[in-house]
């Protein structure tokens, strides 16, 4: 029985790390929490004065459900963070011979002055 709950607390502890790589990762400024976050692709599409508090990189996937997961986590981590909206700026691929490729996109965080 014992072998069974070491297994189990191990595939406890593999989904847990799993979940958390694909965290953003911040480096910036950080501010009061805010409720709504803006979307872009390209800061001249901003219509309003605005300064870059700070950048974030994000795994995501090829799939859209993936994508999808990848801006929300994105979004929710600039609420905590006081931003006002985000830029999705570039997008990595990383080739990995023996594993699917991996893709990380960056982003920047902004605030509406």
């Amino acid at each position: 029985m014992k072998p069974v709950k070491t297994f189990f607390a191990i595939g406890i502890a593999l989904c847990l790390s799993a979940c958390s790589m694909y965290k953003p990762s911040y480096f910036g400024t950080k501010y009061a929490p805010t409720s709504t976050v803006a979307t872009y692709y390209a800061t001249k599409d901003i219509d309003k004065p605005f300064k870059v508090i700070g950048h974030m990189n994000a795994r995501t996937g090829r799939s859209e459900s993936s994508q999808a997961n990848t801006r929300k986590n994105v979004i929710e981590k600039a609420k905590q963070i006081g931003g006002d909206a985000v830029v999705f700026s570039e997008l990595n691929r990383h080739v990995n011979e023996k594993m699917p490729d991996d893709f990380t996109i960056k982003v920047e965080v902004i605030k509406f002055k």
